[in-house]
């Protein structure tokens, strides 16, 4: 991972690591100020925005994947980082002080997966359904949905509701979430998403839709349980 130079001609293209004197303020759906200190700021390409300070694991500040990133610099030489999102309308604005260092990279490890194949979990979810929904039981395995594709699983609730069950193997994203909305949409059923973890904008839309996030350890392939959130 290269340190110093040019970091602001990586965004967009690379994770770039700022450790940064800055001063943060918030304006959206509230509005915060944060006064100047050293903070730790990720800058990912998907828009993704993450400041950190020297206490804890969360961010005191983020912004999701698909916001804009962009830095202007002031004429007595500060620079101010803006992202912004469109919806709802977010707004964080960094102003830099001064760079202790800067380094960016794109890491090269593969995505997370389960242990155990597509179909392995599937089978687990089968064999497992009452500890998803209680009360429920599986309708069928790699349901067609004409015009839209194959559902994993179609089951339903014990008050008879359908419900759609999506399984990835990897972390899952705003198109696994998007996805499922199109075979619950179609089928007028409610939706679970089954994964090992799940992107803070998946969390987020799946909870704008109602649907059910269900995290699966690669121990649950073995006697185990499964999580839900």
């Amino acid at each position: 991972m290269p340190c110093g130079g040019n970091w602001r001609s990586q965004i967009g293209r690379s994770v770039i690591v700022l450790y940064a004197d800055s001063e943060v303020s918030y304006d959206g759906r509230a509005v915060s100020r944060a006064g100047r200190a050293w903070r730790l700021i990720i800058i990912k390409p998907d828009g993704t925005l993450l400041i950190h300070t020297d206490q804890g694991y969360q961010p005191m500040n983020w912004q999701p994947p698909g916001s804009r990133i962009s830095v202007t610099e002031t004429s007595d030489g500060k620079l101010i980082i803006y992202s912004t999102r469109q919806r709802p309308r977010e707004v964080i604005r960094v102003v830099v002080y001064g760079i202790e260092w800067a380094c960016w990279g794109m890491p090269s490890e593969g995505a997370f997966r389960l242990t155990g194949t597509h179909e392995d979990v599937k089978e687990w979810i089968v064999r497992n359904i009452q500890r998803i929904i209680p009360g429920g039981r599986v309708i069928s395995v790699e349901y067609e949905i004409p015009g839209h594709g194959i559902a994993d699983i179609l089951a339903e609730d014990a008050s008879g509701r359908k419900i759609v069950i999506e399984v990835k193997r990897q972390c899952a994203d705003l198109h696994a979430v998007s996805q499922l909305r199109r075979y619950a949409d179609a089928l007028n059923a409610g939706g679970i998403l089954v994964a090992p973890c799940f992107t803070s904008g998946a969390r987020r839309l799946a909870r704008e839709y109602g649907f059910q996030l269900v995290t699966l350890d690669p121990s649950d392939l073995s006697p185990g349980t499964a999580g839900a959130n």
